[in-house]
């Protein structure tokens, strides 16, 4: 209930804010109409069979990258934290490619890989798999040596050590990894959207700024808005689950 109210609290500027606006506009403002209009022109869009089409779209292309990303990431960390003659080799290249910034990658993987789902999917992964992998290893190096000899010691067979004990331990790093991939992810879905695809929310709001209206991309803002704030919620929540199941991860 604490954390709910402190969630609560955390919208009270952004509230304060619409009210201003609202008071000091009109919905006819060309560029910063009323929020009152947004909902108008959002419950056109939705009732257009727009809005949600579009939203499924980005959701289906942002959820399936996330969850490949996270699963590569993981298991590359893993791989390349416990292998140091691998991470060292490794290491320019990773490098290299994880300061480049994901904005800049999509176009040129765009024109490479097109424009259909698997095409964005692999845009989106490519681009947020690095915070990821970067976290994992950098919690395989913090990892206390004591966990893998107790392992050893109860005699526990590497899968089972894995997921009894490795894996619990990463947690922390895995988290905050994922918590930085959130944000970009959902960044570089909405760029493939509007570079490319035909029906993700992206696309949807290139196109009602090219017919001119500015209360329909208002709306479509606030969307994207709340979309990643609740996608960071329940990141939030889902992290404090597994941390608090795994109070040995703490250290």
């Amino acid at each position: 209930m604490r954390t709910v109210l402190r969630w609560l609290c955390g919208l009270v500027p952004l509230a304060v804010g619409l009210i201003v606006w609202e008071l000091n506009s009109t919905a006819d403002a060309l560029s910063f109409p009323a929020p009152s209009s947004w909902w108008t022109a959002g419950k056109e869009l939705a009732s257009k069979d727009s809005l949600w089409p579009a939203l499924r779209s980005t959701m289906e292309t942002f959820l399936i990258s996330m969850l490949l990303a996270t699963i590569l990431g993981v298991a590359a960390g893993v791989v390349i934290g416990f292998t140091p003659k691998l991470e060292r080799a490794l290491t320019p290249l990773i490098d290299f490619f994880r300061t480049l910034p994901p904005p800049v990658m999509v176009p040129v993987l765009t024109l490479l890989l097109g424009i259909t789902l698997k095409a964005s999917v692999a845009i989106v992964v490519l681009s947020v798999v690095w915070p990821i992998l970067l976290n994992t290893i950098s919690a395989v190096h913090e990892m206390p040596g004591i966990r893998r000899e107790v392992a050893r010691v109860f005699g526990l067979g590497r899968t089972e050590a894995f997921f009894k004990v490795t894996l619990p331990s990463l947690l922390p790093g895995i988290v905050v990894g994922l918590r930085t991939a959130l944000s970009i992810g959902l960044v570089v879905t909405l760029l493939t959207d509007m570079l490319g695809s035909a029906d993700g929310i992206g696309r949807l709001l290139v196109i009602q700024q090219q017919l001119f209206l500015p209360s329909a991309v208002w709306a479509l803002l606030f969307v994207i808005g709340a979309l990643g704030y609740l996608l960071n919620l329940a990141v939030q929540a889902a992290a404090s689950f597994l941390l608090r199941r795994h109070p040995a991860t703490q250290h």
